[in-house]
């Protein structure tokens, strides 16, 4: 192994690209001799009668270089010094360099990602294989070869934001210490091409109940060996349900991978995480309690590929803005009041329900009588119970299995860590062997030594959030961190910044977005929309008696829910957090509702599309940044999104033949066509000079089957309306694009014979409900943001940012502030073609006399009436953007704009609206021309998705 190189936060950026020009990338390296394998103070120690424990990131090198070189390092406003497009936070706005507030769209990248390439989650063969070392992440979450195509597909749809799935194990699969530098590689050039794109992105922890593993995602196999658990019997204690260790996985009970949070394994390994040295003090290796241990090593792993990131040129910043906490803390049994009982905190069960008592005595091998639960459209239900017999097997390594994984990582336990194949939570005195009763039913209620009750949020969340912050932070200095509190849990509230060990020279409360997770609980679980949901937040927060109360019924009331818990979620965030943005980190739907009836040959999206607007209409209600879970590149029907049954990707391969709007010409005959439709078709430009006709978005790529050429060209004339730009755009090229058609790895198209252009649409899932028009960029403070599906219409408001910012605010914190300035830029309006069309593709779309003679025709007014309350716009169809002045200078009426609109007066308070109404056209109503009869899908929109 060799050494990772001192990182920018000790040597100048030039030196350190320099550096990694000349170094070879071996695929693990150790983290050594950098800031990042200094300390950070993490105020643990182990029992005072036991051997003393090293407090990790203690060494005074861990903090921030002295000030002359920090100004050297950044000088620009503190964010890196070619960083050409940084974020910018101004109490709950994100802002750019010119003072626009900027709202963030996007998506999940990749729920795949949570799985090594190559290892679904359920497939057993080579599940614990080499101790799970020798896997790679590297394609996760595709292969750079089809980045432009998902990439170009995600930007055509308007998306700005990705949250980037990096699993702990992907980087520290091969032991303590030991990185994969490959990987780091591969997402170095991933984030290249999301810079092409435009694409600013986050980095996420990401975790479900633990480890892989233990049946979800995160940590690395290594972990569960080190607190001494055997993860080969964790299906035979019922430590943890498996998806590749269950008896059918194709059919594996829906959503059951939640319940192994409060099973053996995850909340063993949680509570060791969060608070090992209060309620496992005898657990320590190399010299620290093994909370230690484990914090010490996930900080590192983000460390070292926030190095790697800061190292490269021009990405820190320009694309990548931050870094989740973790994802979906758990507390594991912390709090837990009595643990010979269901903790009241644990409102998801479903079938073998241990209580946690059962759970350790299950770990020991002692059969044991559970809660067997059910789900029904009201919540979980017990129904009866259910006996496990382990039959002596525990979930324990063996003395000879735990001496073997010792020897293999290289760690050292002390004389107090608790004897292999036993429980140690029995021998720190929680339950008793002989007796298989419970010592101490509170145990993890208060800290054993003071008596005082422990309380998650402000002794292990927040402590813990401040250690990875500060330890990013050395490294990536402008870095935003993305709070995220256990889901559904009221935020713990920030304290102001104290000036021990843990924190020093660190402030939490700057440069921090609130970065909840919501789903509709009800959908998710039964994956089936119905007439009727729950405010189960409101459940939770004790607006209701019981469940029944919560009822909503009817879409109008459905929806409504959904923006009221929203907006509560974004107002408790603002009462602990503070003034700062609030991002909805996950929130989605279920594809494969009802059975999966909409993968039958005549099956469509409907109840997806009813589904995803009410999300959609909760999210922008509120004014929320969020990123939707998930765009899944290598989603299939059978096994969704590869990962525990779920199956919630916006796309899917399996659905490229559902959409008409599909192209079956290849690249070599669509160079023919073009030749000879070249007068009515505008084009890009390729390496080798040809002209290939396209849509203003980008046509995508994949391998066609043999088909005749006529039938090729004649597809091609039938499918003229995707295949046009508006002749009315002001530039050439197209903002989704690198200016070339996308084909492999963004080269030319020599030598892509064969290679199939698609319409970006094609495989994706209920689009229409989720590519919307929204004011991506505004010259102000947005008020009132709508869209309504049913007639296909958008409205905004917002009111104007004074011409010059506050010199003050810019002056006690520049990182949260733009720079100061006249704001000149226009208000920047995505409007997705699919709801409004260009004036050709709308006229070609209708056939006959309405697309005669387009081409010749001279440009006019956009088919999609606009009306605005002042400034003047104008429209570029082929980008899908709207540009909309309203400074100083703008208003005045009789002026006639390029785009053919008025220039308005403003309103005297300065507040400013527009109204643009779409079109029901084939562009969306996936079936040729819209109908107006009661066939069509649009009259069922009508009736499910109506606004009122």
């Amino acid at each position: 192994m060799t050494q990772l190189q001192p990182s920018q936060s000790s040597t100048t950026l030039t030196e350190d690209i320099a550096l990694r020009n000349t170094l070879l990338l071996p695929q693990h390296r150790t983290l050594n001799n950098s800031p990042s394998s200094s300390s950070l103070n993490t105020n643990t120690t182990a029992n005072a009668n036991t051997v003393p424990t090293r407090r990790p990131f203690a060494d005074a090198s861990f903090h921030a270089a002295d000030a002359s070189q920090d100004e050297s390092m950044y000088g620009t406003q503190g964010h890196h010094p070619t960083s050409k497009a940084p974020l910018y936070i101004r109490g709950q706005w994100f802002k750019d360099h010119t003072g626009r507030t900027v709202t963030l769209r996007g998506v999940n990248l990749s729920g795949s990602s949570k799985m090594p390439v190559g290892y679904p989650s359920h497939q057993a063969e080579g599940f614990l294989d080499t101790d799970g070392t020798e896997v790679s992440f590297i394609g996760r979450p595709f292969p750079l070869e089809e980045a432009d195509e998902h990439l170009g597909r995600l930007k055509h749809w308007g998306f700005n934001l990705l949250r980037f799935i990096v699993t702990w194990e992907s980087i520290e699969h091969a032991g303590p210490g030991k990185y994969d530098m490959e990987f780091f590689e591969y997402l170095v050039q991933v984030f290249y091409k999301c810079k092409e794109y435009g694409f600013k992105c986050f980095l996420d922890p990401h975790q479900d109940v633990w480890s892989r593993f233990s049946g979800g995602s995160g940590a690395p196999l290594w972990t569960l060996h080190l607190a001494g658990l055997d993860p080969s019997h964790f299906a035979q204690t019922n430590a943890a349900l498996v998806h590749n260790h269950y008896e059918d996985p194709e059919n594996f009970p829906k959503m059951i991978w939640v319940t192994n949070y409060t099973k053996l394994a995850a909340a063993t390994m949680f509570t060791l995480f969060f608070a090992g040295s209060v309620f496992a003090p005898n657990c320590v290796v190399d010299n620290m309690n093994i909370q230690d241990y484990l914090q010490t090593h996930y900080i590192k792993s983000y460390m070292a590929l926030a190095e790697y990131i800061t190292a490269q040129h021009g990405i820190e910043d320009d694309v990548v803005i931050g870094y989740d906490t973790l994802n979906e803390p758990s507390a594991g049994w912390i709090g837990v009041e009595d643990i010979t009982k269901i903790p009241h905190t644990q409102e998801y069960s479903k079938e073998s329900t241990p209580t946690p008592l059962q759970a350790m005595l299950l770990g020991q091998g002692h059969k044991q009588t559970v809660d067997f639960w059910v789900l029904t459209f009201f919540g979980p239900k017990k129904k009866g119970s259910k006996t496990i017999d382990p039959e002596g097997v525990t979930a324990w390594l063996s003395p000879e299995d735990r001496a073997q994984k010792d020897e293999r990582f290289g760690w050292k336990r002390a004389p107090q860590f608790p004897r292999a194949g036993e429980c140690i939570w029995a021998q720190h005195g929680v339950w008793d062997f002989a007796t298989q009763q419970t010592l101490v039913p509170d145990y993890f209620v208060r800290d054993p030594r003071t008596q005082e009750k422990f309380d998650f949020g402000s002794r292990s969340f927040l402590p813990f959030c401040r250690r990875f912050a500060q330890a990013v932070r050395t490294i990536h200095k402008a870095a935003i961190i993305f709070l995220e509190p256990p889901v559904n849990e009221l935020p713990p509230s920030l304290p102001p910044p104290h000036d021990d060990d843990d924190v020093a020279q660190f402030d939490i409360t700057s440069r921090v977005v609130y970065a909840p997770h919501w789903y509709d609980g009800l959908t998710l679980l039964n994956k089936r929309w119905n007439f009727f949901n729950i405010d189960y937040l409101g459940v939770k927060r004790g607006r209701y008696a019981n469940y029944a109360a919560a009822v909503k019924i009817g879409e109008k009331a459905i929806r409504e829910c959904f923006r009221h818990q929203l907006a509560c979620i974004k107002e408790e965030g603002q009462e602990a957090i503070g003034q700062h943005p609030t991002l909805i980190g996950e929130i989605g739907i279920p594809y494969d509702m009802g059975d999966k009836k909409s993968y039958r040959p005549n099956g469509n999206y409907k109840d997806q599309i009813k589904a995803m607007d009410a999300n959609m209409y909760a999210l922008e209600s509120n004014h929320l940044n969020f990123t939707l879970w998930n765009y899944c590149a290598d989603n299939s029907h059978k096994w969704g999104d590869l990962w525990n049954g779920e199956d919630l990707s916006l796309w899917s391969k399996d659905d490229l033949d559902k959409d008409p709007r599909k192209f079956a010409s290849t690249i070599s005959d669509i160079d023919a066509y073009s030749s000879q439709k070249n007068g009515s078709l505008n084009s890009l430009s390729s390496p080798r000079d040809v002209t290939i006709p396209v849509q203003d978005s980008p046509t995508l790529t994949r391998r066609s089957s043999s088909v005749s050429l006529d039938k090729k060209l004649a597809q091609a004339q039938a499918q003229t309306r995707v295949g046009t730009l508006s002749s009315t755009s002001t530039s050439s090229g197209s903002s989704t694009s690198s200016g070339r058609p996308l084909l492999k790895n963004g080269t030319s198209d020599d030598g892509q014979e064969g290679r199939q252009r698609l319409h970006p649409d094609i495989g994706g899932r209920a689009v229409i409900a989720f590519c919307r028009p929204y004011a991506q960029k505004v010259a102000g403070t947005p008020l009132e943001i709508s869209f309504s599906l049913s007639n296909v219409t958008f409205k905004f408001s917002f009111k104007r940012t004074p011409s010059t910012t506050e010199p003050g605010a810019i002056a006690s914190n520049p990182l949260n502030s733009p720079k100061p300035g006249k704001l000149s830029e226009p208000t920047v309006i995505y409007l997705p073609r699919m709801h409004f069309p260009g004036r050709e593709e709308y006229l070609a779309s209708l056939g006959g006399s309405h697309s005669a003679g387009t081409a010749q025709t001279k440009p006019k007014e956009p088919v999609c009436p606009v009306t605005v309350s002042g400034g003047h716009w104008e429209w570029k169809e082929h980008e899908q953007t709207l540009l909309w002045w309203t400074g100083e200078g703008e208003d005045g009426n009789g002026y006639q704009s390029e785009a053919g609109n008025k220039r308005m007066p403003s309103l005297d308070d300065g507040v400013y609206e527009i109204t643009v109404v779409g079109k029901k056209w084939a562009g969306n109503s996936f079936g040729g021309a819209a109908k107006t009869g009661g066939s069509s899908l649009w009259s069922s929109i009508s009736q499910c998705c109506r606004i009122s």
